[in-house]
């Protein structure tokens, strides 16, 4: 193949996603955005992140925000890959021009990652991975698919724990990292 055909071709499919995008832009618009499932992932977006400011203890507050956004980037990138390889779907997106489900994404993953690695300090980032993981995936995405917020394809909740509580971990290693500060 030259240049040219690849590049004819690779035009194509963009203009064919293109075309797909704005038809789902205007879908979106009708059906989906004001409706009380877009209120809902409104309030999820907003409310935990209230509360976590009005109740999180101010000292740990840096460290927390960096373990939270690090946790939102690799939300957004692994809920990306799934998309992309039709593994799930969001019925009810917040946004049409991402991908994700920003209340999951940026608000309940990362939230919930900063409140557990806050609350008993004490206990093993393991112990505590293992009931992020369990919350994540056997209470948060059944609550999400019941909700019809989140259709899973070709996924199973069992297949997330594994990847919850490595994001644990990791958000837990990056919140206490002695490169940072050693407040925790």
């Amino acid at each position: 193949m030259k240049t040219s055909e690849i590049n004819e071709d690779i035009l194509k499919i963009f203009s064919n996603y293109n075309h797909a995008h704005h038809s789902f832009v205007d879908i979106w618009q009708q059906m989906i955005l004001f409706t009380p499932r877009w209120w809902l992932g409104f309030i999820l977006s907003t409310l935990p992140w209230v509360l976590w400011w009005k109740f999180h203890n101010p000292t740990y507050t840096g460290d927390l925000l960096r373990a939270g956004f690090f946790m939102a980037i690799l939300a957004l990138t692994l809920d990306s890959i799934g998309l992309q390889f039709g593994l799930w779907i969001y019925p009810y997106n917040m946004f049409p021009f991402i991908t994700g489900y920003l209340p999951w994404d940026l608000t309940l993953l990362p939230v919930s990652i900063m409140v557990m690695i806050e609350i008993l300090p004490q206990w093993s980032p393991i112990v505590k991975g293992f009931i992020y993981a369990i919350l994540a995936s056997f209470v948060g995405e059944p609550i999400a698919i019941a909700l019809d917020l989140y259709k899973p394809i070709h996924w199973n909740s069992p297949y997330s724990f594994p990847i919850y509580i490595l994001l644990f971990l990791l958000s837990n290693k990056v919140a206490k990292s002695k490169k940072f500060n050693s407040r925790f």
